[in-house]
């Protein structure tokens, strides 16, 4: 997913996306590394297992996790584009994303292991890969990066077109209903991967449902239309799961998601930017990227060596922490910083 967004000086920080970048990196994280043990929990009597039976949903499949981070990028890449042209917005997302990405990929290959061709192996470290039918990278995670990255030039068209401006809101989200129509009646886009076909038709949407409450909050549309443009995205994605991914279709992670999303912004004025908070929001990319793989590298050596599940997963825990803490500061922040110099360097940029 996308690092999070550090405001230029002057500007607040929206702390309430602090809290939602925390919960969708430990839905994501749990969902993927711990969801035996609370299934195993849901099926108990008393307490514990009713309150795993009310934690599923928000972890199943990380699924509530994903939405979310989907939510949150729409809602701050419109406020990014309100400060940022076309070619501007683009330069930067691409040293956001791109050097932390790489070097997880990179991290991957020597650690578990390199894809079987060189074509296979470029196309993941460019984000390509459904367009040669490259298996997915970072453990499967790669996917919803590179639907990321078709968002981003979605709304660099949007921009381009002059559409990303508050007084023109209600064109703006026609613009972004239309792709979502054209996507579903186009049919599974990517296809070539069973358990994530159709990804870009079932989930970029809900990336718009975040431009919708930046427009709601920005008083550019009224509640009817983000009502009604989100009863739309959501009707259309239970049509396409039906078509395309069923096994998923008694899932309720998006309604899950949608409702925290909303919680969180209608409590937004009222959540404390704690200083923890911060810290832990800043190592979602890194988690993100690395979880699913590095995860069990570290912690499968300490199982070999003796050590109890419940010490080996603490230990990983840690160091899979302290590795994200470092991946920031030393690959993150400096691929930002350099995405800003080179910005800053452009005829007329920042």
């Amino acid at each position: 997913m996308t690092a999070a967004v550090t405001p230029p000086a002057g500007q607040e920080r929206i702390v309430f996306l602090d809290y939602l970048r925390i919960f969708a990196f430990a839905s994501v994280f749990a969902g993927h590394k711990f969801a035996g043990p609370v299934q195993e929990m849901a099926q108990q009597a008393g307490l514990a297992g009713a309150a795993a039976r009310a934690l599923w949903p928000f972890i199943e499949g990380g699924g509530a996790g994903v939405v979310v981070f989907f939510l949150v990028s729409g809602y701050v890449i419109s406020e990014v584009l309100q400060r940022e042209g076309a070619a501007l917005f683009l330069l930067r997302r691409v040293f956001r994303i791109y050097p932390l990405y790489v070097t997880a990929v990179l991290g991957e290959w020597l650690l578990v292991n390199p894809p079987a061709t060189g074509g296979e192996r470029l196309a993941q470290l460019l984000l390509a890969g459904d367009f040669t039918g490259a298996p997915y990278a970072l453990a499967g995670v790669e996917w919803t990066l590179r639907l990321e990255m078709l968002f981003y030039a979605w709304m660099a068209l949007l921009r381009l077109a002059n559409l990303t401006q508050p007084a023109r809101g209600a064109a703006w989200l026609g613009a972004c209903a239309l792709l979502t129509l054209t996507l579903h009646v186009a049919g599974p886009v990517a296809a070539h991967t069973p358990w994530a076909r159709g990804y870009v038709s079932l989930y970029m949407p809900f990336l718009f449902v975040g431009c919708a409450v930046w427009l709601l909050e920005r008083r550019a549309i009224g509640w009817p239309l983000a009502l009604a443009f989100t009863a739309a995205v959501w009707g259309l994605y239970r049509l396409g799961l039906h078509a395309w991914q069923p096994q998923w279709l008694q899932a309720r992670f998006v309604p899950c998601a949608l409702g925290l999303f909303m919680a969180a912004w209608l409590l937004r004025r009222r959540l404390p930017a704690w200083p923890w908070v911060l810290a832990l929001s800043e190592l979602t990319y890194a988690v993100y990227l690395t979880h699913n793989w590095l995860f069990d590298a570290l912690r499968q050596p300490l199982r070999q060596a003796g050590w109890g599940g419940a010490a080996a997963t603490a230990a990983a825990l840690l160091a899979l922490a302290g590795i994200c803490w470092l991946l920031t500061r030393l690959v993150e922040r400096p691929g930002v910083r350099l995405g800003r110099w080179l910005a800053a360097r452009r005829p007329g940029g920042a």
